[in-house]
């Protein structure tokens, strides 16, 4: 099937989820609790940090419900929020590499997400530097006159949007040696600074020109929401 067909049947899909608690009072005072069933609900324990970490990406993330998840959105999603699922210390060592699977098309909607277009095709091909991509480029994009029309009578995301989900993989970037995805678009995949690779074994290979041979390798799988409680 087409791209879009595909995306139409994945994201008609409905999650089964239901209630696990309820809490009601004053927020404070039954905020204690509400942490408590989370927890109970979503953390995972690990022992120890590992060399490679991977993760398979799903098809859809916050920002791109009946619309293209395009590379940044990739980025973000697996950067931003699935390496930040812990409590204590990252799944991965600092340095240690990241495999993340994910088609990665060079694919943009042009109504959602008409300032993502230049900020990949733009700001990337200059710097991924997030400290860089702010300094040089945030305000104009922040500022832009088509960019806040676009937000305010369209179905856009605001011009400086891209840059928020760049950032959000900021601490990410800095703690990794090196970032892999598998079976994705090489222009796009190189753009956004990562290496691509065709099959997972190929990927296994080019993690150890940063981790050496025989690394220890955690798969993380996620259910709706995980967090791995990492000792």
């Amino acid at each position: 099937m087409s791209r879009k067909a595909r995306r139409r049947a994945f994201q008609s899909w409905e999650a089964p989820y239901g209630v696990t608690s309820v809490q009601a009072g004053q927020v404070d005072a039954v905020h204690e609790r509400t942490l408590e069933r989370v927890y109970a609900q979503h953390l995972v324990p690990v022992e120890g940090q590992t060399d490679v970490l991977t993760m398979g990406l799903p098809y859809i993330s916050p920002y791109n419900v009946h619309s293209i998840m395009n590379p940044i959105l990739v980025m973000c999603l697996g950067l931003g929020y699935f390496f930040n699922l812990y409590r204590g210390r990252p799944l991965v060592r600092e340095g240690g590499v990241l495999i993340m699977t994910h088609p990665t098309p060079w694919e943009f909607h042009p109504v959602h997400h008409p300032s993502y277009i230049d900020f990949f095709e733009e700001v990337l091909a200059d710097t991924t530097d997030p400290v860089e991509v702010e300094a040089r480029y945030e305000k104009t994009y922040a500022e832009d006159e088509w960019y806040r029309h676009l937000y305010r009578t369209s179905h856009a995301y605001h011009g400086v949007h891209p840059f928020y989900m760049w950032y959000w993989g900021a601490h990410a970037l800095a703690h990794l040696g090196q970032v892999i995805i598998v079976g994705g678009d090489d222009r796009a995949v190189r753009r956004m600074g990562f290496r691509p690779a065709t099959t997972m074994a190929d990927a296994f290979e080019m993690a150890t020109d940063v981790v050496g041979r025989e690394p220890t390798i955690t798969h993380f799988h996620n259910p709706p929401i995980v967090m791995a409680d990492v000792t």
